[in-house]
């Protein structure tokens, strides 16, 4: 009788899970699984905003250092525009005596719809066969929708705004995950009146037949 106790206990020490507890234990694990897998999700998107925020923010801003340096000696800005191709342009002229080169330069940007990048070429005044190759200035600028974004030019006239001047908006980044710099700046053309050539729209300067494809 005593062996057939032991025995008896023997079996029930040696007894596994039963199927309700590993059901059980296994959605436990899977729960903790699934918020692990969230918790490093959220902060691999929160990396790459925060990385991607840092880029474009550093990327504009070479970009209104650059524009600066060229709109600040402008004789006269172009009314911005879109192109056959549907990019939009603006162009603007640098008169000998403030031109790095000794020369009269125009000076076009272009924002690129389908690529989504800020480009710049520039040629001598008159001489359109000789500009130079379209440099790219920015990528991944995310298009608002307005007409002629990102550019926008505030003409002189005789009251609060003497000089001609270039609005410069800049949405830069992925808007998919809502990351990036928008930033908006005006240049002044201290070089430009009311009495600049492309203060009417009718007359721009720096034209030749296809300057804006």
């Amino acid at each position: 009788m005593a062996d057939r106790r032991d025995g008896a206990v023997a079996r029930r020490d040696d007894a596994g899970f039963t199927l309700i507890e590993l059901l059980v234990s296994m959605a436990v694990f899977t729960v903790f699984i699934a918020i692990l897998l969230t918790t490093v999700v959220a902060m691999s998107r929160s990396a790459a905003r925060t990385q991607l925020t840092g880029e474009s923010t550093n990327s504009t801003l070479v970009v209104f250092g650059n524009m600066d340096r060229q709109v600040r000696y402008a004789d006269s800005i172009n009314y911005p525009g879109a192109g056959s191709s549907g990019n939009r342009y603006v162009e603007f002229r640098i008169p000998a005596a403030s031109s790095a080169s000794g020369v009269t330069t125009c000076i076009q940007w272009r924002f690129q719809l389908s690529t989504q990048q800020l480009d710049s070429r520039q040629w001598p005044d008159g001489s359109p066969t000789s500009a130079s190759a379209w440099s790219t200035k920015l990528e991944n600028v995310i298009n608002d929708g307005v007409a002629t974004h990102p550019f926008q030019l505030i003409p002189a006239n005789n009251g609060d705004s003497p000089r001609q001047q270039l609005v410069l908006t800049i949405d830069a980044g992925n808007s998919a995950l809502d990351s990036g710099a928008s930033t908006s700046t005006t240049f002044f053309a201290r070089n430009s009146s009311i009495k600049s050539t492309s203060n009417d729209p009718l007359t721009p300067v720096c034209t030749f037949s296809g300057y804006r494809p």
